[in-house]
Parts: C-alpha cells; sequence; structure tokens
C-alpha cells in the first residue's frame, strides 16, 4: 500500500493531537483516589502509546520512502472519494451511540457491539468487487468482539478493580 503525501499530513496531526492529549494527561491529578492506580495513569498510558506508534509508523514509512510519495494508483481499483469520508462519520457516530449505550447496556454488551459496527463497516467499506462477504467471518469477528469485550471487563474489574457500568453477570 503506497502512503501519499496526505496520510503525511494525516500523521502530523494525530501526532499533535496526541502531543497535546499527552500534555493534558500530565496535569491530572497523580493521587490515588480509592484505587491502585491515579486517575492520570491511563490517560498517559494511552496518549504516550499513541505517540509512539505515530512516531514508529511515520519513520517505518520515510525509511521505505512510500510516506511523501505521490498517489500512483490506478484510477480504476481506486477507492471512491467518499468512502473515507463516510466511514469517518460512521465511526464518529458508533462512539456517540457506544457512549449513550454504555450505562444501560453495560459495558460488555455495549463494547461488543460496538466493536463489531466498528471492524463491518470499514470492512463492508473497504470491500473490492467480486469478493463476497463469508457467513464464518461474520461469526469470527462476532466472536472475537465478545471475547475481547469480556477481557477487557475482566482485566479492568479484577485486576485494576476499576468498576465498569455492568447489567446483571459481567455485564450481560
Amino acid at each position: 500500500m503506497v502512503k501519499t503525501r496526505s496520510d503525511a499530513l494525516f500523521h502530523l496531526v494525530l501526532l499533535a493531537l496526541a502531543g497535546w492529549f499527552l500534555q493534558q494527561a500530565w496535569h491530572l491529578p497523580a493521587n490515588a483516589a480509592g484505587g491502585s492506580l491515579s486517575p492520570a495513569f491511563f490517560p498517559r498510558a494511552i496518549s504516550l502509546s499513541i505517540v509512539i506508534l505515530l512516531l514508529v509508523s511515520m519513520v517505518r514509512g520515510l525509511i521505505a520512502g512510500t510516506l511523501l510519495s505521490r498517489d500512483t494508483s490506478d484510477s480504476e481499483n481506486a477507492t471512491p472519494v467518499w468512502v473515507p469520508v463516510l466511514a469517518w462519520c460512521a465511526i464518529a457516530l458508533l462512539l456517540v451511540l457506544y457512549a449513550l449505550f454504555l450505562e444501560p447496556l453495560g459495558y460488555v454488551v455495549s463494547t461488543a457491539l460496538f466493536l463489531f459496527l466498528c471492524v463491518a463497516i470499514v470492512s463492508v467499506l473497504s470491500h473490492q468487487r467480486g469478493d463476497a462477504i463469508k457467513p464464518v467471518r461474520v461469526l469470527m469477528l462476532a466472536l472475537f468482539s465478545a471475547a475481547v469485550s469480556v477481557a477487557i471487563f475482566l482485566i479492568f474489574s479484577v485486576g485494576f478493580e476499576i468498576v465498569l457500568p455492568t447489567i446483571g453477570v459481567m455485564g450481560v
């Protein structure tokens, strides 16, 4: 996959945002509020990991010499311009819906639905002509989404002793 100049600009914008988030995370209080970890731990860890991953991606693109190249893709097989915009809008809408349904549905159900729908939307929008969507892959995606949401729930609730929204047993 050839990364274009617009990808380099996108990397820089994301890097600036992640750097700003990291800077803001250092202003959060570092005292523990009833738990083993401070409230600033996760924002700092997530922001720092995003900065590191973006830097790695930029360096790899620059070393490969593809990050600043011109787009030479075949116009016949190229993705229409509206597809990435639609994908971004759909993911943004899913984030809003996730925030709205997190409390009523519980963490496990809402996170599993969110993961499933995010991957499904991106897969359908990047779907090539002639490729069929197999029911087995849909089932595997559903199982993956459920397993990831349960695993994250257990890590945070048992491992870190952080209370997440639940309905019944394990948020189901």
